[in-house]
Parts: C-alpha cells; structure tokens; sequence
C-alpha cells in the first residue's frame, strides 16, 4: 500500500508540474516501470529499461533494421582482416553532445575499458565477450581484435554503445553515468528519483522530430495506464492485455509484439534439491498448462516454449518438440525419480515486471500442485530482483527468468546467462560447452546453423528451466503519437516519432 501511495504521490506531483508548463511544446514521456539502475553507463547492460533509454544517448557501431538486418549505424561498413580482426570504417562528420568528434578513439577506449579488470561488473562484456583489444588504424578506421573468431562481429557490435573517450576517462564510470555524453538524437539535461529529462541535441548525425524525452518510472501497471488515459503518457511500456483493452477503447493505440526472449522459471542446479534431476525438470514442464495460461492472462499473444530461442532468433529449431501438457506422465517421471508423493521448492521473483506476472505465478503454482509439487511464490522488489540476479544470490531454487538473445538474436546469446560462462551460474553443464563454443566460432553457416540446433535440442533435452513461452511486450501508445516504432524490442525510432498537439 505504502508503494501505491508513493507512487500515487510522485505521479500527482509530475502532472501538477506538466499543467504548469501545458502552454509548451510536449516532449514524448515515456513511462517505464523503474529506470536504469545504471543511470546513463553505456557499457552496463544491452537490456531493457536501460537499452531504451541508452538508445537515445548513445548510437553502436551497427544497428538491427525492422527486418533484422544488420546495417550500418557509427561505422559504414566492416571486412574481416583475419580470423580474428575486423575492421570498420567509421561515419564522419559525427559529433558528441559536448562538441568532440566522433573518431577512433572513442571505438578504442569502449574496447579497451570492457576488456580491462575494471570491467569485471559490466553485463555487455559477458553480453558480447568477444573483445580482446583494439587500435586505431586513422581516425575514422578501427581494427577490433577478439579473442576467438567471430563469424557474427557486426551483430556483436549492435550491443556495444560509445561514449565520449575523453569525458569517460576524466569523469570516471559513476561520473559519467549522471552525466552520459553520446552521439544520440538526444543528451540528458536532468537526473530526478523518478524522473529523466532529455533534450534534442541539435547537431546530432541522425535527428529528432521530437520537442524532448522525459522518462518516467511508474512501478504500477495501473498508474501507467491512467497516465496515458490522462493525456500526460506518450508512451507505456510492460502493460497488460487488460491494460491495452482499457486504452483502445479511450482510442488509444495498443500494441503486442514478440520480444526475441523466451520466458521461463530457471532453476538453481548447484544447491541440491529434487531439481538436479532431471526427470524431476522434465516433470514440472509437462505439468504446466502453458496455452491456457497464454490464453487467460496473456490475450493469446504468444506461444508456448520449449526451447531457448525464439522463432526470430538465429538458432531456433523448429523440430524442437513442445512439452505435452500430461500431468499423468509427469506424476510417472517424478514417482522413478523417487519422489511419488512429489516436494517443495521456493521461487523467488519480482512481481508487477511483466505481463500478469502476479497472476501466471499464481497459475504455475497451482498446476505443479497438481502433481504433488509445492512451489512456494517469494516476492521481492524490482530492484532487489535485479540486483539478487546479477549475484545469482538468492535463497530459493528457481527464480523467474527471460531467456535474452539480445542483443545478437542469436541462441548463443541467449544460453550465455544460463551456462558455465557465467561468473556465478546457476546452471553449467561441460557436456553443451564445445558446442556453445563451435556455433559461435564457425564461419561455415550451415555448420555454425547445426551447432546452433544441438543447442537448442540440449537445452529442451536438459530442461534446466520451466520454459513457459515466447515472451510478448504490451505498449500502450497515445493517439497523439505518430510513427512509434519500437525495433527488436530495444530501440525506439526517435527519428521518426512525433507528438502532436
């Protein structure tokens, strides 16, 4: 209650301050559940909230296309010198928001800081984790050096933001994160608790329609719904059917997309529970009723999950078969892994994050029930979330979890997470290793294809997790909006949106 009220509180506050001001131009308000906990660090995180507000600061070398391209973004073009460098010809005439040129040193300083110990803590060097060095061959050409081929370097560079090597060097990494400089369409001009406020930065290589960008944390679905209802939202990201049924019919705009992440329940296989076995695993995905949880409380927007990839990710298998709903069987599988009258384990999550997360929670826990399974549901804060995810510190054995191909949309990166190659991981499994390693190395397509398909075979095989289904994104969008565009889930098109009167 007290966390409704706070928000209640903060919102009312915001909209006084927007009626003050009402006789201006509008920026696009965008309304998030919680903002970056990294603040403005261009090298913490591909993911959302951060990507999206990261986006508008910052550009990549390459960037996704509405088809899943990759295409030319900070760099024009790139070649493959050897098995282990590429070059890039870099875009001229690009400025920072503080005047400096775009050049090679920027590329170098990016590289050369995710590589070095200080690093250690930045999730694009375990998103990406190709880079060894880095140097600069004239001011608009870089060689990046890696540390094992990487047949998919320009997909790789989609994930890594540059920031102004000079101000990042002097500011620091906590600095520079309140105070971001980037080559984007637009540059922070405030930093408030719930609140960021973005200007247009008008000397900027690809620029905005847009008056300004604020971005608002809004925990509760409801609060970012009524914002939009209001007139004081743009912009509502990780809605709910329900939430874009309520919008429609005030003539507003939703929109269901496919994110290129799966969803699903991971399991911590280093603490010994009933969970490292296998057939155990393979029980609790054939004893929950995916479609009607998709049905219910999804709006039909997706579909069910077996494997770590999503139908648009590189990798995907479709022989991969689903998981038959059989509860008879499952009760069979747990009964010959000598667990008849069947167990209990605890999940840890988030609530209020995705999609009717409180209510599918609730709905896995009474499916497993079923079978003799106790799951029992502890909820945390977002942000404690986050943080227990980044140290795999939590006191459970299963904890909600998406299966990311970002940035690469590629199922290699989508196993990163879930796999040895984590600092601390919560599953890892030698045997998938090799193959992880061959998929990600092999220039060959067709070869570098089939590994990627062992992957994704293994992994439903293994079932180190309650894979539960492709996940969807609800946005609701106001009817002052014009060409919203959200590109692979990531990045908003700010060149192209406006907000109309």
């Amino acid at each position: 209650m007290r966390a409704r009220l706070r928000t209640f509180f903060a919102y009312t506050i915001y909209t006084s301050v927007l009626l003050i001001g009402a006789a201006q131009a509008e920026p696009l308000r965008l309304a998030v559940d919680i903002l970056p906990p990294s603040l403005g660090n261009p090298y913490r995180t591909s993911l959302p909230p951060t990507v999206w507000t990261n986006s508008a600061m910052f550009d990549a070398l390459t960037r996704f296309d509405d088809a899943g391209n990759v295409v030319p973004s900070l760099a024009l073009s790139w070649e493959k010198i050897d098995n282990f460098t590429w070059r890039f010809k870099l875009r001229p005439g690009v400025k920072f928001h503080n005047g400096a040129p775009f050049t090679a040193d920027a590329v170098v300083t990016a590289i050369k800081y995710i590589v070095s110990d200080e690093a250690i803590r930045e999730g694009i060097r375990r998103e990406v984790g190709v880079f060894k060095d880095a140097r600069a061959v004239d001011d608009l050409t870089v060689d990046i050096i890696t540390t094992e081929p990487a047949p998919q370097m320009a997909r790789y560079m989609t994930g890594l933001m540059i920031g102004e090597p000079k101000a990042w060097r002097e500011m620091g990494r906590d600095l520079f994160a309140k105070q971001p400089i980037g080559t984007g369409p637009f540059k922070m001009v405030e930093m408030q608790a719930n609140v960021w406020k973005l200007a247009p930065f008008k000397e900027a290589w690809r620029t905005t329609r847009l008056e300004g960008l604020e971005v608002i944390a809004l925990p509760e679905t409801s609060a970012r719904t009524s914002g939009v209802l209001a007139g004081r939202i743009h912009i509502a990201m990780s809605l709910s059917p329900d939430n874009l049924a309520e919008l429609e019919d005030a003539g507003h705009e939703g929109i269901t997309t496919i994110d290129p992440s799966v969803f699903g329940f991971s399991f911590i296989l280093f603490k010994k529970s009933p969970l490292q076995d296998v057939r155990v695993r393979r029980a609790l995905n054939m004893a929950v009723n995916r479609q009607r949880i998709i049905d219910a409380l999804l709006g039909g927007a997706t579909v069910p999950a077996s494997q770590p990839a999503t139908r648009t990710v590189l990798g995907y298998d479709a022989s991969v078969p689903q998981y038959k709903y059989d509860p008879e069987a499952a009760k069979k599988l747990l009964a010959e892994a000598g667990f008849p009258n069947g167990f209990s384990f605890v999940m840890e999550g988030a609530t209020g994050v995705d999609a009717n997360d409180t209510a599918i929670f609730q709905q896995v826990q009474s499916d497993l029930r079923e079978i003799g399974v106790t799951m029992e549901i502890r909820t945390m804060p977002a942000l404690q979330y986050y943080n227990a995810l980044g140290r795999t510190d939590f006191s459970g054995e299963a904890f909600p979890a998406d299966w990311q191909a970002w940035p690469i949309n590629d199922v290699t990166r989508s196993v990163l997470a879930h796999s040895c190659q984590r600092p601390t991981p919560w599953y890892c499994d030698d045997a998938i290793m090799p193959t992880i390693v061959a998929a990600r190395t092999e220039f060959d397509e067709i070869k570098a294809l089939q590994y990627r398909h062992k992957i994704a075979q293994y992994y439903h095989d293994q079932a180190p997790a309650l894979f539960m289904y492709e996940a969807p994104a609800f946005v609701g969008v106001s009817s002052k909006v014009k060409n919203y565009k959200l590109i692979n889930g990531t990045h908003f098109a700010f060149t192209e949106m406006e907000v109309s009167k």
